[in-house]
């Protein structure tokens, strides 16, 4: 993911995404990893892989925006309702969700978006995985920082995760993974679906929407654990 879109006219060259061949990444460039680990109950580690995150979305574009310059842009919430901050107010933007809450935080879910849907749009899980110890639900611990804003060269990074436990007693899927940010404010302007109007002090909103490039299978017994890391670029 970059801050800078492809270049289609430099130097009368069309060149992919944005690197210039020779001169290496074009402006500030804002990536983002995943790496999922699967520990077995004796803390061995069963498999562990790492995929490029392609999630940072339209909403979280939308909250940065309103929160750089007081403004009022609408965002989509997990309930379908167009909301913006009156007078470009936000009080709390936060990602850090304790154990047991699955509303807020790193969250999965085992559902999947139709073919070509633009996920940038995507504006809450399809079938999210809730916390618990039944039947096709996993255990959501903290989320938890590994480490806090890193500078190596001219990159900056931080680390976080969450482990997702297993005591369903059978096998859970994980095929869609989500960043759910709790944001209050002193008043949330709030349209519904239907057209009415309200207000609100608190929201919860998708910022971040990925699909791993196969389903992840958790047996009973296992810990998923999703790790991200956020770099930026100069």
């Amino acid at each position: 993911m970059s801050l800078v879109g492809a270049i289609k006219d430099y130097n009368n060259l069309d060149l992919p995404e944005d690197t210039l061949p020779g001169k290496g990444p074009l402006g500030v460039q804002l990536v983002a990893k995943i790496h999922f680990k699967i520990i077995n109950p004796d803390g061995t580690v069963a498999r562990e892989w790492d995929e490029p995150s392609h999630s940072l979305n339209e909403n979280f574009a939308a909250i940065i925006y309103d929160l750089w310059f007081q403004a009022n842009f609408t965002w989509v919430d997990v309930y379908g309702y167009k909301v913006y901050p009156s007078g470009g107010q936000i009080t709390t933007f936060t990602i850090n969700a304790p154990a047991g809450n699955s509303t807020y935080g790193i969250v999965v879910g085992s559902g999947s978006p139709a073919s070509g849907t633009n996920l940038a749009t995507v504006s809450n899980l399809y079938l999210p995985i809730p916390n618990g110890t039944s039947a096709g639900q996993l255990q959501y611990e903290a989320v938890t920082v590994q480490s806090g804003p890193t500078l190596s060269g001219t990159t900056t990074s931080f680390v976080f995760y969450r482990n997702f436990i297993n005591s369903s007693g059978g096998t859970v899927t994980v095929s869609e993974i989500g960043i759910i940010a709790y944001i209050t404010a002193p008043t949330l302007e709030e349209t519904l679906p239907s057209g009415t109007t309200q207000t609100a002090s608190s929201d919860y909103v998708l910022i971040s929407y990925d699909v791993p490039s196969t389903a992840i299978t958790v047996q009973n017994g296992q810990t998923l654990q999703i790790t991200y890391t956020f770099s930026v670029t100069t």
